[in-house]
């Protein structure tokens, strides 16, 4: 079953390759990686980690990690503030523990560029310090975002 489940994703992952992306945040590491994890506290139980989280400072700016369409924005219970956005192929970048939006993001702009600026690294939803959390999904299917641009580990 276990290998089933994984040449399910191979093509997830084919896909996913082949848009690049920047890191959200600059001058980060990843603080929690993709995959299985340990409870970190009583909020946070043991389970899978469909995304990374990024340590960085509060107010630093998160950026679009490629070029797409703003499709959700909304307070997402542990994620606090969270932006989705779509891009070409299936692919759909999330964002989560932000702060306050940028103006442009804030007064509905949706088409962003990569690299365009979103808002702010805050401490909304439950977090164990500040961070950004970092997912990528391939036709509604989790992919490590480390499989698509090189951060190091803190």
């Amino acid at each position: 079953m276990r290998i089933a489940f994984l040449l399910a994703l191979v093509p997830s992952l084919a896909l996913a390759q082949s848009l690049p992306l920047r890191p959200p945040v600059l001058r980060t590491c990843v603080s929690s990686p993709f995959g299985w994890r340990h409870a970190l506290g009583p909020h946070v139980p043991a389970g899978f980690h469909n995304g990374i989280d990024l340590a960085a400072p509060a107010g630093a700016i998160v950026h679009a990690a490629a070029a797409g369409t703003i499709t959700v924005i909304k307070r997402q219970g542990l994620g606090g503030v969270t932006v989705h956005i779509a891009h070409p192929g299936g692919i759909t970048t999330l964002y989560a523990h932000l702060g306050n939006l940028v103006p442009a993001i804030a007064k509905g702009k949706r088409a962003v560029a990569m690299g365009e600026p979103l808002g702010h690294v805050a401490r909304t939803g439950v977090t164990y310090g500040t961070h950004v959390f970092f997912a990528v999904f391939v036709n509604g299917q989790a992919v490590d975002p480390l499989t698509m641009m090189t951060v190091p580990r803190c």
